[in-house]
């Protein structure tokens, strides 16, 4: 079983985000590697896709998505927070995927955000 911490939105897992100012370090791949092992090993898993290419969202339109894991694609810089409380109360674990410019203190800044960076 998966630890899980409670906090003022209910129980939850920490939100893992990959970030890196660079293009093409691997953030979307390692996000993709990491939540199908979790899904793989009886985890639910939210992947939040926050870069605009939608990196995650094209390969979970391919077949072999593991059942225990949902895409989110709808993420702005605005709606970002709210997307992940929101899929922080449904599944253990929220992974996001940012582009290499995005706003990621903004993220990170909330205590239960652990952040990936990517060299």
């Amino acid at each position: 079983m998966f630890p899980r911490f409670s906090s003022k939105w209910g129980i939850y897992m920490p939100t893992i985000v990959f970030a890196s100012p660079k293009g093409g370090v691997g953030k979307s791949t390692a996000t993709v590697l990491l939540a199908s092992e979790l899904a793989a090993h009886g985890g639910t898993v939210t992947m939040i896709d926050a870069d605009p290419n939608k990196p995650l969202s094209q390969w979970a339109s391919l077949p072999g998505k593991p059942e225990r894991l949902t895409v989110i694609d709808s993420a702005t810089e605005e709606n970002i927070i709210d997307e992940i409380e929101s899929a922080a109360l449904k599944t253990m674990f929220v992974i996001v995927d940012l582009e290499g410019t995005a706003p990621v203190r903004r993220i990170l800044d909330d205590r239960w955000a652990l952040e990936v960076s990517c060299p």
